[in-house]
């Protein structure tokens, strides 16, 4: 997270970490995403994963359509999941699951960490997409944050 914030990539933070800062802490093996689609900002995070050495995980990336170390890959629209100096990035971008980066913003909620202000996506949201996805660790999550804030 301090190589996106020192790069002045605005970002929506969802995920695992999202659901830690809505009270259900719980272990997580990446950091997931939402950039802003700006084109400057869509820049400044291509350039930040080509310095992260970002290699996409589990495909050959020969063959994928769009690279997120490209600014033009990011503006197609992708989500990637990258192996990073730092670990797991996923990027994701608007699907039937993750909202767009306005939705995600309208209502995210701001955290303090080490002195930089985080967006992070609202716990309304965050279920939204908990229930959405409908994996197995989506439904412990959604009892974990029913569990922490009651059942809304």
């Amino acid at each position: 997270m301090e190589a996106l914030v020192a790069a002045g990539v605005r970002f929506i933070l969802i995920g695992g970490l999202a659901v830690g800062v809505h009270g259900a802490v719980r272990a997580t093996r990446d950091m997931d995403i939402v950039p802003d689609p700006d084109p400057p900002n869509l820049e400044r995070l291509a350039a930040l994963l080509l310095r992260l050495e970002a290699q996409q995980i589990g495909v050959d990336a020969d063959l994928l359509p769009h690279q997120a170390t490209d600014p033009e890959g990011l503006a197609a629209g992708g989500s990637f999941q990258l192996a990073t100096v730092h670990g797991q990035l996923d990027v994701l971008q608007e699907s039937h699951v993750i909202p767009s980066f306005a939705a995600l913003a309208a209502d995210a909620i701001e955290i303090d960490w080490r002195g930089h202000r985080i967006r992070v996506c609202s716990l309304a949201q965050l279920r939204e997409m908990k229930l959405a996805a409908d994996r197995p660790l989506d439904r412990l999550d959604l009892e974990a944050l029913d569990a922490a804030h009651g059942r809304d």
